[in-house]
């Protein structure tokens, strides 16, 4: 796999698509524009995964509602070949019970890695992490 310069339309589709994570964000609408129907969402060992209507009901009847303030940041883009590895950020305040956690007020901010396979100008195929460990950690710490 060769590597290659961020574009501009590379860059537009991946600021576009991170807006859909975000709590004031329309992901039904976004991810629609930046993915291709059969997205597929992998966590971990990509043995597990969602698809766009999954992910758009856990962020629209979950996440959003959990975190309002939600958001993710993009830190880094770095593209290779087919391919686009984002380093982002998460950050939020849940306002209920969380992972486990109770609500106290605090907020949280993590770590993101994605690799997002595009073809035709959308996002194929995504495999991402979040360091959700360390959310329990920076919630639950007195």
């Amino acid at each position: 796999m060769t590597n290659q310069h961020l574009t501009s339309e590379i860059e537009a589709l991946i600021k576009k698509h991170y807006g859909g994570y975000a709590a004031n964000g329309n992901p039904g609408a976004t991810f629609e524009q930046t993915t291709k129907a059969s997205w597929k969402n992998c966590s971990a060992n990509g043995e597990s995964y969602q698809t766009r209507e999954e992910l758009i009901a856990a962020l629209e009847h979950g996440l959003h509602k959990l975190i309002p303030d939600l958001k993710w940041e993009i830190l880094e883009i770095i593209p290779s070949g087919d391919k686009v590895v984002v380093r982002g950020q998460g950050s939020g305040t849940p306002i209920g019970p969380f992972m486990g956690v109770p609500a106290s007020g605090k907020s949280f901010k993590i770590m993101s890695i994605d690799i997002h396979t595009l073809e035709d100008g959308k996002i194929t195929y995504t495999h991402h992490l979040e360091d959700w460990a360390m959310a329990m950690g920076q919630l639950a710490d007195n």
